[in-house]
């Protein structure tokens, strides 16, 4: 989705008008997105999760993992800019800061190619971690609480 069709898609569509909680938690999104960029310049893509993607009608909180390109990840080295983003990959500050965000922030791989994956010595460096590092939110997100075999699922916002 794109950030307009994911906002029509869970903040306006029909069976939301109404709701008591999702145009504020998309607003609180909208803040946390904009503080993000602002250490790392700009975001690839987002994956939104949880309750927000669900059905429900006014969920409590927006989980999201943000994808951040490996330049744009590996340029943030200023002790200020690191603090900042611990904060705001903190659950317990954003909500002290007025936003219901759950959010990682993950770094894309450096290797473009697919063919590259497999041939030994052609993934960047660190890609193996990179790789391994989104596995796990995959399968997180993936998974539903109440239930190891059933699934639930995210969305990806490209930006």
């Amino acid at each position: 989705m794109t950030w307009d069709e994911a906002e029509g898609a869970f903040v306006r569509a029909d069976i939301y008008r109404g709701s008591a909680t999702r145009p504020g938690l998309w607003h609180e999104l909208c803040t946390h997105r904009a503080l993000i960029e602002c250490v790392f310049g700009s975001v690839s893509r987002i994956w939104l999760a949880g309750s927000f993607v669900s059905g429900k009608h006014d969920p409590g909180d927006i989980d999201l993992t943000y994808l951040i390109a490996p330049e744009a990840y590996g340029a943030v080295t200023e002790p200020d800019d690191l603090a900042d983003l611990a904060n705001l990959g903190d659950r317990e500050w954003c909500v002290k800061h007025g936003m219901r965000i759950d959010a990682y922030i993950l770094r894309l791989p450096a290797t473009k190619e697919f063919q590259d994956l497999g041939v030994l010595g052609a993934m960047a460096p660190q890609d193996s971690e990179v790789f391994e590092a989104l596995g796990l939110y995959d399968e997180i997100w993936q998974r539903h609480r109440d239930s190891p075999s059933r699934r639930r699922g995210y969305v990806e916002v490209a930006l």
